[in-house]
């Protein structure tokens, strides 16, 4: 029995209909997670370290890991070892301290990621799930230096923000006490930083060898500030997988 060309298309879209909506058959996937970031903020430490020096000592430490929370929203679609998930980020790093006649000194930086991620699941039983991930993301992040005024009284304070594009990659494994409910441990790298930021506010004049530039971009030694969210990531949280 010969078969019209109708009947082939039919026969063809029935097929692909039916692959794309096995393909698009999956589990949803909530979570939440907490960890450290290894971000180290180069031009905010020299800052601090010039003041450090420039007033005889303050008490003040240099800003070094980070702490990071995150939510997990994913999608695995059915039969595949590949899942979607995106993983919002809320990031904070701060210290402050003062000099010996008191004058308060302060660094920080905070902000959030956003990341879609390909999360691929290369090795699984029924209490493990172990995985690589890649992603592209941005970040948004906001800073405050302060230091105290070249006049010897009072701060000058500068507050500025910015953002970029960022990438990531790690590995990770989620531990499970049922089907559903699961302990994960993650690592990753991100790459992210932000190499210009503006100003939000500022008032005072800062000293020569500190903020050269408070308004507008902010610089010293007469070049960009930057914010610096690059590091090793370690997180551990709770999947919960929706059957």
């Amino acid at each position: 029995m010969k078969l019209s060309r109708w009947t082939l298309l039919s026969v063809v879209s029935l097929f692909i209909s039916h692959q794309a909506s096995a393909f698009f058959e999956g589990t949803f996937s909530l979570g939440f997670a907490a960890g450290i970031t290894a971000a180290d903020q180069g031009d905010m430490n020299e800052l601090q370290s010039r003041a450090n020096t420039r007033e005889g000592g303050i008490s003040t430490g240099q800003l070094g890991n980070a702490w990071e929370f995150a939510g997990i929203f994913q999608y695995r679609y059915s039969g595949s070892m590949l899942a979607i998930q995106l993983k919002p980020t809320y990031f904070f790093q701060s210290e402050d301290g003062k000099n010996a006649a008191g004058t308060s000194f302060e660094y920080g930086v905070s902000g959030w990621t956003i990341f879609p991620t390909a999360k691929f699941h290369m090795l699984e039983s029924d209490t493990m799930k172990f995985y690589s991930q890649l992603a592209i993301g941005y970040g948004f992040a906001s800073g405050t230096i302060k230091e105290e005024d070249a006049s010897g009284s009072g701060n000058a304070t500068v507050e500025f923000s910015g953002g970029d594009l960022g990438y990531l990659a790690g590995l990770g494994a989620e531990f499970c006490f049922t089907k559903s409910h699961c302990i994960m441990v993650e690592g990753n790298y991100r790459f992210l930083k932000i190499s210009r930021v503006t100003s939000d506010k500022s008032s005072g004049t800062f000293d020569s060898d500190s903020i050269s530039q408070s308004s507008g971009e902010v610089e010293y030694d007469n070049k960009d500030l930057s914010i610096n969210l690059s590091g090793i990531q370690g997180y551990i949280g709770y999947v919960f997988h929706m059957e």
